[in-house]
């Protein structure tokens, strides 16, 4: 199954997907670092420098340069918190006993200055859709595509939406989370004989672990011998093709060794946890 790499638990009673691999993780330390590192050898020089004034050459450009700071400034430090504080996973159960979806949620503030917090939602499975979305764009270099699987939870008996629930993102091949999908909709229906070859993933964590984790194809470990072995055809192009992009990804992994170590494990409440598992 193409979707092993997120299973995290699998019985008779229930099905738990991770989605930390939907988070790139690391990306806002490196984001960080790299902007403190161009204000701390160009800017912060010139402050130092006699005669520096906020307002030369003029007073416009002046207060727009300081607003363009505060704002990178604010924004650096919000991704920073999100990848240090983002539990390092946020589940999803599917339950067949109790026919019910448990959602470990961390979620957006309504104000930006609040911080964020961690929700458990409980859906009943009969009332959840399924959405699969593109997202496209030019970077400048290269044409990116990505998509993502979407729960979308309906008010009972009607078609009214009342939550969308990301189950997993960030993947170029749509096929891929349509097979997903359809994993889980035959575990809630038949259990874990009606999903053949469905297994539980490695949990590695480790600065190993870290430093292949956007290129978990080169990895040594056991971790990286199965999602080789687990690869496509369609896989092994896009490994071809992203490989040249290590010059990113291992710094992007030693973030992650970074943020993960930092990041809070998910903590389910003791009722939620046991009815979740239907123990």
């Amino acid at each position: 199954m193409c979707f092993n790499e997120d299973v995290t638990a699998v019985d008779e009673n229930y099905l738990e997907i991770s989605r930390e691999s939907s988070f790139m993780r690391g990306g806002g330390i490196l984001f960080a670092i790299m902007l403190f590192s161009v204000y701390g050898w160009n800017v912060v020089p010139d402050i130092f420098r006699p005669g520096f004034s906020w307002f030369q050459p003029s007073l416009l450009i002046g207060i727009l340069s300081l607003c363009v700071a505060t704002a990178s400034i604010i924004l650096t430090l919000k991704l920073l918190y999100l990848d240090l504080r983002l539990p390092r996973d946020t589940p999803i159960r599917f339950n067949r006993k109790t026919q019910k979806v448990y959602v470990y949620e961390f979620v957006k503030p309504k104000y930006w200055f609040q911080l964020w917090r961690t929700e458990i939602k409980v859906h009943d499975w009969n009332c959840i859709e399924a959405e699969l979305i593109k997202i496209a764009g030019y970077t400048g270099k290269a044409y990116v595509v990505r998509h993502e699987l979407l729960l979308v939870v309906c008010r009972p008996g009607t078609n009214e939406v009342v939550d969308r629930i990301s189950l997993k993102g960030l993947e170029p091949l749509d096929a891929i989370l349509a097979e997903m999908w359809a994993g889980v909709r035959r575990f809630m229906e038949g259990g874990p004989d009606a999903v053949p070859g469905i297994e539980t993933k490695v949990r590695e964590i480790g600065f190993l672990y870290s430093l292949f984790a956007y290129m978990p194809y080169l990895s040594p470990s056991e971790a990286g011998i199965r999602f080789r072995n687990s690869m496509r055809w369609y896989d092994w192009g896009l490994a071809c093709i992203t490989i040249w992009f290590f010059w990113l990804w291992f710094p992007l992994g030693i973030c992650h060794h970074f943020a993960i170590s930092c990041a809070p494990e998910p903590q389910w409440t003791a009722g939620i946890d046991a009815e979740s598992r239907s123990l």
